[in-house]
């Protein structure tokens, strides 16, 4: 069995419970909302976009450490992971803005399923939002790396090795 990351399965854990619980709170304040509703799609349209350009990033070829073939394999598999994470993450944007979408149309003629979808796109509005914190810090994280690739690469040209 693979090594588990107790840190990620922890705030999986933390995000889950706070995404039941704030649905389950926010649902009377957001019911019929028209206000709350636009800045939720608005929000999630725009984070949408701003995981596109990670998404780009990340996915870039240069963002592999300079080296040989085994280096580049080896953290390739780094990269794939992220581009999993983020495509997933893209994924509950998109499916977010489309239960709201749903959840204006069959507000009126069917009340029982509409107060399903409403839980719906709160708990993942909420999850994603989380999730969504941890953004800067991964763009930081690749910003990083690659200025050290370039320093390292720099040290090189100059006959210097590390």
């Amino acid at each position: 069995m693979k090594n588990i990351d107790w840190s990620k399965l922890r705030f999986f854990t933390y995000a889950l419970v706070l995404s039941c619980e704030g649905a389950y709170f926010a649902k009377p304040l957001m019911h019929s909302n028209s206000e709350a509703l636009s800045v939720i799609v608005t929000a999630y349209s725009i984070l949408a976009g701003f995981l596109v350009g990670i998404i780009t990033l990340i996915g870039d070829p240069k963002s592999l450490p300079s080296g040989s073939w085994q280096i580049a394999r080896l953290n390739s598999d780094v990269i794939y992971r992220r581009l999993k994470r983020h495509r997933f993450l893209f994924t509950a944007y998109l499916v977010t803005i489309a239960l709201i979408f749903l959840s204006i149309l069959l507000r009126k003629d069917h009340a029982d399923i509409n107060s399903i979808i409403e839980y719906a796109y709160l708990f993942l509005a909420i999850f994603c939002f989380m999730y969504s914190l941890k953004l800067p810090t991964t763009l930081m994280q690749l910003q990083e790396m690659r200025i050290e690739e370039e320093i390292k690469a720099r040290r090189r040209l100059e006959g210097i090795e590390d």
